[in-house]
């Protein structure tokens, strides 16, 4: 068990910030706990009134953890300010805003609990040091999704704008966990094309703009489909491209070890090895796969060929991602490492599990590059034989 209180999962983000004493942006250390990055960004925005945009930030963080990162507001004043669930710190100016590209990873202190024996742990966590851990996408990258509906952007590289429409509504409504807001959708869903029906139930701007565009011109979904905003299809289509990515590596590993061990999660299967084979193990420590886009570079042709049925089994081919639809976002590839050895990995305590009686609790601290899921060697480190 992790996560049994935001302490229990501390991360602190790794960034290289060329920061001076004087710039258009001013840069602040955000430490926060119960908020997700997006929505507050969009909090700070209102309460400090300044435009969303002024804001700046490299990566999302957990809400389930105490995390610590760095975001730029475009403002010469300071706006450091203290609350319940996060603070914000000024610490200096930048001549451009925070972006991905100035992290370079995350250092965590993850506490597992309600373990009742920790020599198995122990052994699994040698083991993951010896041969590292594969670099799946975890579920939080594709929370927003469902794979009962299919992806999004997969609706959209395919031109099945009418039910990538119907897919953005209904994740949007399941990710509120609100009951009355999913009922609400069903009903829109009921009287798709009674565009005046779906407009009177429309709640927020987005749904309004889409449903207006669509009482204007009725059978102009793609035109529906841009009053989404670009961050929320910008999510849609990573979600897309982390799962094909996934399951490149899925196919891979199958094709090289026999004997895998498979931990089923929201979003797939994750495949572990307990250890590697040199031969395979030269060949994973340094492999890097691409994540989708019309261009690609692939390490070798066994990787393209499994590519190549994973897009034919989604009627997709490389050129799909050059579409045209939707284009304020598209597919860049970026290559990813397959394996992952965890940096500076440390046991910092063990001990009685406060919060559950009889039981122990481990305390791990850890490095991993940009992008990487610290809830991936989790899992490895918690199989069982």
């Amino acid at each position: 068990m992790i996560k049994a209180r935001p302490e229990d999962f501390i991360v602190e983000e790794i960034a290289q910030l060329p920061l001076s004493e004087s710039g258009e942006f001013r840069v602040y250390r955000l430490t926060k706990k119960n908020w997700t990055t997006p929505d507050l960004m969009r909090f700070l925005a209102k309460t400090l009134s300044i435009s969303p945009k002024a804001i700046a930030y490299g990566g999302k963080k957990d809400k389930h953890g105490l995390t610590t990162q760095h975001i730029t507001i475009r403002h010469q004043k300071d706006f450091s300010l203290e609350e319940k669930n996060f603070s914000l710190q000024a610490i200096g100016f930048m001549r451009k805003p925070m972006s991905p590209a100035l992290l370079r990873g995350n250092k965590f202190r993850i506490t597992i609990r309600c373990l009742q024996a920790v020599e198995p742990v122990l052994h699994n966590l040698e083991e993951a040091r010896q041969f590292g851990f594969p670099n799946f996408f975890d579920d939080q990258r594709f929370r927003g999704t469902d794979p009962r509906l299919g992806f999004f952007a997969d609706r959209v590289l395919r031109g099945h704008y009418n039910g990538a429409l119907q897919i953005f509504l209904q994740t949007q409504s399941q990710a509120t966990n609100n009951k009355e807001n999913r009922e609400r959708v069903a009903r829109i869903l009921e009287n798709w094309r009674d565009w005046e029906k779906c407009l009177e139930l429309a709640r927020g701007l987005t749904e309004k703009r889409i449903f207006r565009t669509l009482l204007l011109r009725p059978d102009d979904f793609l035109a529906a489909l841009e009053k989404i905003p670009r961050e929320e299809i910008a999510m849609a289509y990573a979600a897309f491209g982390s799962y094909l990515w996934n399951e490149l590596l899925r196919r891979l590993l199958r094709q090289l070890l026999p004997d895998l061990r498979e931990f089923q999660a929201e979003s797939g299967t994750f495949l572990f090895w307990k250890t590697l084979p040199q031969p395979v193990f030269d060949y994973l420590k340094n492999l890097t796969l691409p994540t989708p886009a019309a261009k690609m570079q692939f390490p070798d042709d066994r990787s393209r060929q499994l590519y190549l049925e994973i897009l034919e089994e989604h009627n997709l081919r490389f050129a799909s991602f050059r579409t045209r639809a939707l284009s304020r976002v598209f597919f860049r590839s970026f290559q990813r490492k397959a394996l992952l050895f965890p940096e500076g990995l440390e046991i910092s305590e063990i001990k009685e599990d406060e919060l559950h009686p009889g039981k122990k609790a481990l305390v791990l601290s850890f490095s991993l590059p940009r992008g990487a899921f610290a809830t991936m060697l989790v899992k490895r480190i918690l199989l069982e034989d």
